[in-house]
């Protein structure tokens, strides 16, 4: 492991790393520390950065520290308060869901919240917004959405998505139902093993329980694959913050069964992801915790040269999902034309993913995909189409030296 850099960023953020590194490791390690001088910090800045990145709750046993004025532990309590009863009404009705469509017959997968929310030293403050669940195509997907309904669930207006159907209670949380692990990539064979795989996936479920309730959850090393894809799909769309990593490191923090690791490892190597993997993990370990001697058994020894404190850097200017960074877009897997192509057809494609399937629509769907890629620069980022361009290509220089999807035979890691 190389020895981390933290000139990088503001000391802040550097107290931010040090404290998420106690908070999400020893309990016992948190009680003895909090003697540190602390009179630099911005306070204001070190509660909107942990804010933005949803990890305002974690920090609750800091609480208890002196050196903190009280008007931030103020906010962190409030913050932690309102975290806790939102996790409960989601742990709740997570569960009724979950029997309403075993009474169904309809088969289910809890994904992300209370099935990662579990590796947490406090479940209940690990922040969740919404509530994702698994379900087959087809008829099955049809009686889990008339389930949906029938509880007065509504389908939530948002931009087309190729893998899930979101849907929005009376009480307003949402319920997002999927079909498929991942939006697809800009990879034919990735998709299409993606979807292999999701169809065996509910064959490999176990019944978990989690603050004495059961839930069906994905075994450790898919649970594993998922929390990377799904960092992946962010990190490729516009970002993903610290939340993401701190699941990463609790996930792997605690034992895992080698038969498990090495199901993850495989999934990661058939769909060519190990660039990404490494630098996650690898990122895990030197910023937040992650223990060397747990991330050895899942490197793969194949991150490139790149500079892991820019990587950092861009995970902390996303924020939560890259929702407030101006101008922030894609992030390519090169920097060619022939990638900006790639890329602007993928979209297309996700846009209209319907007639996308006949060629002879192409010229038409391409106009339509530029018209409103310039409309939603002009109106909703109100960026000029140089700037995002310039900084999708920023973000693509590093992820180019990831590889990704460049699947490798599995004896290339032997």
């Amino acid at each position: 492991m190389r020895k981390k850099d933290t000139s990088y960023f503001g000391i802040e953020e550097n107290w931010l790393f040090h404290k998420l590194t106690l908070l999400l490791g020893e309990q016992s390690v948190i009680e003895q520390s909090g003697q540190e001088n602390d009179d630099a910090l911005n306070w204001n800045q070190v509660l909107k950065v942990a804010q933005t990145h949803a990890i305002l709750s974690l920090l609750y046993p800091l609480t208890e520290q002196k050196g903190i004025p009280e008007n931030v532990k103020q906010c962190i309590r409030e913050t932690s308060v309102t975290t806790v009863q939102q996790n409960y009404r989601l742990l709740f009705l997570t569960h009724y869901l979950v029997e309403k469509m075993r009474e169904a017959k309809v088969p289910v997968i809890v994904l992300k919240g209370v099935a990662t929310a579990e590796f947490y030293p406090v479940p209940e403050l690990r922040k969740s917004g919404d509530i994702d669940l698994l379900v087959p195509r087809g008829e099955m997907f049809i009686q889990a959405i008339h389930i949906l309904k029938e509880m007065g669930a509504k389908e939530k207006d948002v931009p087309s998505v190729n893998h899930h159907q979101v849907f929005i209670t009376e009480e307003g949380i949402e319920i997002e139902l999927h079909v498929m692990l991942a939006e697809p990539f800009d990879d034919d064979k990735v998709n299409h093993y993606l979807e292999k795989l999701t169809t065996t996936l509910f064959d490999k479920v176990c019944q978990h329980k989690i603050m004495e309730l059961d839930f069906p959850v994905l075994t450790e090393g898919y649970h594993a694959y998922y929390l990377l894809l799904h960092m992946l799909q962010h990190f490729l769309r516009s970002g993903f913050g610290l939340k993401l990593l701190c699941d990463w490191v609790v996930f792997w923090n605690h034992t895992i069964e080698k038969q498990e690791i090495e199901i993850y490892r495989n999934c990661v190597a058939d769909s060519g992801m190990e660039g990404f993997s490494d630098m996650i993990t690898f990122l895990s370990t030197q910023y937040l915790g992650l223990k060397e001697t747990n991330a050895k058994k899942i490197l793969f020894s194949s991150c490139a040269n790149i500079r892991e404190d820019r990587f950092m850097r861009d995970i902390l200017d996303s924020e939560e999902f890259g929702q407030t960074g101006e101008g922030r877009l894609v992030a390519l897997r090169g920097t060619k034309v022939s990638d900006y192509f790639r890329e602007f057809h993928h979209q297309m494609k996700l846009n209209f993913p319907k007639k996308s399937r006949y060629a002879i629509w192409f010229p038409l769907l391409w106009l339509w995909t530029l018209v409103r890629f310039l409309r939603n620069n002009r109106k909703v980022r109100k960026v000029s189409l140089v700037h995002v361009l310039k900084q999708a290509r920023e973000r693509s220089h590093y992820v180019e030296k990831l590889h990704l999807f460049q699947i490798k035979k599995r004896n290339d890691y032997e």
